[in-house]
Formats: C-alpha cells, structure tokens, sequence
C-alpha cells in the first residue's frame, strides 16, 4: 500500500522563514521524517535560504511555501496566508516565533476545530510585538511546546497558558559514541564561536578573553561562525585595537556538518546575556568540545561549571578575571581537559533528536 491511500494527519508548520537559525534549522533536519509521516505543508514568512535547504529532496522542497512581505505589508498580505491555510485544512498547526504566532491567532479564531500548536524559543520576550503575539497565542493554544525547561518555567510564570506544557529535544543528530575526542594539545589551542553576530552574544567580551589568554602565554586562536547581524564591522576594528588580526578570523555561516567542523576545535566559547537551549552549545558538548559559556536560559540545566564545562561571570567584573584563570586551568592540564569533554559527551548520551521528539508530541494527540 503506497502512501497516498493511507489516511495521513494534515501537519502545518509555520516560521518567519528558512534562513540560518536554531529553529530553522531544527525543522529542516526533521523535514525528511514529518514529510514520511504526515501530510505536510510549510509555511516561511520570510525567505527560504536555498543552501539550508539543498539537502531536502525535490518532493520535501515542493512542501515549502515562501511567502516574503515586508512587516508594514501584513495588512494585505496576510490574506493570502490565511487563504493558503484554510485551503489546506490542517489537522495540526504549529507556529514558531511571534509573526507565525499572529497567523495562529487568526486562523484558530475561525477554525476551532484544528489542533493549534504554540512554539516558543526564548525565557524571555525581545520586544512588544513579540510579547503581545506570543502570549496571545499561548493563552489559546491547544498545545505548548517549548526547547528548553529554561523556557518551560518562563512560560509557566509570565503567560500561564491554560494548555499542558511539553519540552522538544533541540539535539540534531543522533550522537556518535565511537567518535575520538580531540585530545588538547597546549601548544595550540582552537576556539569557536558559532552562532548570530549580534550584541546579546557579547562577542567584544569573547575577544576580550582571547586577548587575555593570549597575554598569559597560551597560543590560542578563535574563529567565529555566523551570520552578521549589523555589529561585524565594530568587531573588526575591536579586533584590530587589541592586536588579534591573525589570531581571530571570521569564517562565515555554516550550513551543514557542523558536527564535523567541530571536530578541528578544542572549545566553544560563547558568553551570551540571554538565551534559549542554546543549540550550539548543546551540539559542542554532544561532540566533546569544553564549552567556555555564561551560565543563561537553559545552559545551568546541562552543564556544571568546571564538570563538563567552564563557567563565566560577565556581570561582575570583579570576578572576570578569576573566571579566565579557570580557563588556564584547564588549558594547562591535558587530563583535566580530558576528564571535562568525555563528561560533556556524556551529557547527551540516549537524547532523543528533534524530529523524533517533535513527532512524539504530534502523535500524542
């Protein structure tokens, strides 16, 4: 029996767009499964990068639909994505991020019927319109779905959705446990950053601690994945004051393997004020790296400072310093090292993947 006559629930996610992203890149890698288990369509409020995208088969790419306005457009555009929806007639809708949140809010209003999934990223709201969408949605919503348990008790706290409250693995790849560890080699020591050029990630900070390192002696070097989101330009010239031209090198967005790019390095630095899961973290430590990270959103559930990973204070100065001489710590001792990247590919041993996660919780119902 082909999968035509089989009866298949109607599955609609909707995101601002395809582009490199947590979120997004989450549901490309989950595509390939959701498209074998339901019907399904997608919605991109936005663009749909081609090289995110490249991996999908001519059939999952058929199942994107892009539709890119400009936020002042909504008034007239969001006709046509609500046309689009109630064509399809879905048995489940999920809206990630707040712009797909005011889509939800409108199509639930008039077709109660469909299972309305609210997805939230963040333990916090970035501006109003997010507050106002998201909350909206949350409070309406069938089912809560949230990436973290950082975001579960935000949720809980500042929304009180009247909908149980479910936690989606943001792990990516199924974990190679045969997979060799880098081993430190203290003569050299490779760094990355992966993730938005944006000033939450506090990356003048990030330079300021290879600048230290670098004054102590260690021979480190950072290079720094992602896609610049208006502060690159700064963060050359910062480069260039504190004398790191050759030891700081950006090397654009990654599009795939990064599991495999992670292997050329021996940390993930990342001081971030805010975050969420914080995947590239908890795809660093999946692969064995020592991360050097600012104990935010979901991190402190996953990592233990100086277990599986070294703790940073940004906040206090006072106890900056102190913070990096943990870092030369571990730089200095080779077993020490050791000792915190095979705990922190322990962390995630048997964690089940996003798409199984995800469909787990669509097939609950």
């Amino acid at each position: 029996m082909n999968r035509s006559s089989i009866s298949r629930k109607k599955v609609l996610y909707i995101l601002h767009g395809i582009q490199i992203g947590g979120v997004e890149v989450a549901l490309v890698s989950a595509i390939p499964r959701l498209n074998r288990e339901f019907d399904l369509q997608v919605i991109a409020l936005g663009k749909i990068n081609d090289r995110i995208t490249a991996s999908l088969t001519p059939d999952e790419k058929s199942r994107l639909h892009a539709f890119d306005y400009p936020l002042y457009q909504y008034p007239f555009a969001v006709f046509g994505i609500i046309s689009f929806v109630f064509k399809f007639n879905p048995d489940i809708m999920i809206c990630s991020l707040w712009r797909a949140s005011m889509i939800g809010i409108i199509v639930k209003s008039f077709q109660r019927k469909i299972q309305f999934f609210s997805f939230i990223h963040s333990a916090g709201f970035t501006h109003i319109l997010n507050r106002v969408f998201s909350s909206m949605a949350v409070k309406i919503a069938d089912h809560v779905l949230v990436d973290s348990k950082a975001t579960a008790d935000f949720v809980k706290s500042k929304i009180r959705p009247r909908a149980p409250i479910q936690i989606v693995s943001f792990c990516l790849e199924a974990q190679n446990i045969n997979q060799e560890l880098r081993e430190l080699d203290p003569k050299e020591i490779r760094i990355m950053f992966l993730g938005r050029i944006n000033p939450v990630k506090n990356l003048p900070k990030t330079i300021d601690a290879i600048h230290y390192l670098r004054s102590k002696g260690h021979n480190v070097s950072l290079d720094i994945y992602g896609k610049p989101e208006g502060t690159e330009q700064g963060l050359v010239e910062y480069i260039y004051q504190k004398g790191l031209v050759d030891q700081v090198h950006f090397k654009g967005e990654l599009y795939h393997s990064q599991s495999k790019v992670m292997n050329d390095y021996h940390f993930l630095i990342q001081l971030s004020s805010r975050e969420g899961m914080a995947m590239s973290v908890a795809e660093a430590m999946q692969n064995g790296l020592v991360c050097i990270v600012t104990p935010v959103g979901e991190i402190p559930n996953y990592s233990q400072d100086m277990q599986n990973a070294i703790f940073i204070d940004i906040q206090n100065q006072e106890n900056w310093i102190p913070s990096l001489t943990k870092v030369e710590q571990v730089i200095r001792d080779p077993i020490l090292y050791s000792s915190l990247s095979k705990a922190s590919r322990k962390q995630f041993e048997n964690v089940k993947i996003y798409s199984e996660s995800l469909i787990e919780q669509l097939n609950a119902i």
